[in-house]
């Protein structure tokens, strides 16, 4: 009696092909369906939108054009680039979950981990696409010569919204009806986005500047959107942009940030996989 094994390399196909092959089909068909979404296509037109009128009034004003198009956009990017990440992630699960086609996907030959995997890339491609449009855009819109400046803004926006897939991902994993993964993300964009430094600020104010500013630089670095602001403003501003904002924050090192992106985008991508794979069906 022949293995499925033996029957797979028999057709010409190793063992291992057939998942890999399924996972590939997953992630292509997520992108495909992701770039038909309505709310993921109004935000990404907003965006890039708004982008392009950031790069036009960079154009009109004089002097140093991308001393306002590149701060303007990375503000820009750090409201809505969670945003479109968060409505990319949430439903990848528990929507299939609420249609009952998640045990259907299961009983197919791929992994749990795999599944989480396929979901992650092709919504995560549909979010560079999307990031992609907007820069592009404002590159297309901004004075000549900009152009090279705010291609430094590709990478690092695209991580910041890896980070937030990979987060509404997660939530999509943990709950158990659509409407709770919503309600869950939209307090998660407003926390990362506007209330943490809103706390931050509060905790300094209360203790009276007492806590360190080593502290509060990890504080705000910690944070994804804090890390891309910051980042970004100084690599934009040179070495006392963020001092003449009023920012006291010390930079870690390139690969220390580097580690901090990993965090976000490969963390809670491992634990959506851990829990799919202990959660029933159901």
């Amino acid at each position: 009696m022949t293995s499925s094994t033996e029957r797979s390399e028999r057709a010409g196909a190793p063992a291992f092909a057939l998942p890999f092959r399924v996972g590939r089909a997953l992630a292509f068909h997520e992108l495909r369906e992701r770039t038909r979404d309505r709310w993921v296509i109004v935000i990404s037109a907003l965006f890039a939108l708004l982008a392009s009128a950031v790069g036009l009034y960079g154009r009109s004003a004089e002097g140093n054009a991308a001393a306002i198009t590149g701060p303007s956009l990375v503000t820009l990017a750090s409201l809505f680039v969670p945003l479109v990440a968060l409505a990319l992630g949430y439903d990848a699960i528990v929507g299939e979950r609420e249609r009952n086609t998640l045990g259907l996907l299961l009983s197919m030959p791929v992994g749990r981990t795999e599944v989480i995997v396929g979901k992650f890339v092709g919504r995560a491609l549909a979010l560079c696409l999307a990031v992609g449009l907007g820069l592009g855009a404002a590159m297309l819109a901004a004075a000549p010569g900009e152009a090279r400046t705010l291609a430094a803004l590709l990478g690092p926006t695209m991580a910041l919204g890896l980070a937030f897939v990979s987060v509404g991902l997660l939530v999509s994993t943990l709950v158990s009806r659509q409407s709770t993964a919503a309600s869950v993300v939209v307090a998660i964009w407003f926390l990362f986005v506007f209330f943490y430094d809103l706390g931050l600020l509060a905790i300094l104010v209360a203790t009276e500047g007492a806590i360190g500013d080593e502290l509060v630089s990890s504080l705000v670095v910690g944070n994804p959107t804090g890390l891309y602001r910051v980042s970004l403003l100084a690599s934009l501003g040179g070495e006392n942009a963020l001092t003449d904002l009023g920012l006291d924050v010390s930079l870690p090192s390139a690969s220390a940030r580097g580690a901090i992106w990993c965090a976000w985008i490969f963390g809670p991508l491992a634990l959506s996989a851990a829990a799919l794979s202990r959660r029933a069906l159901r």
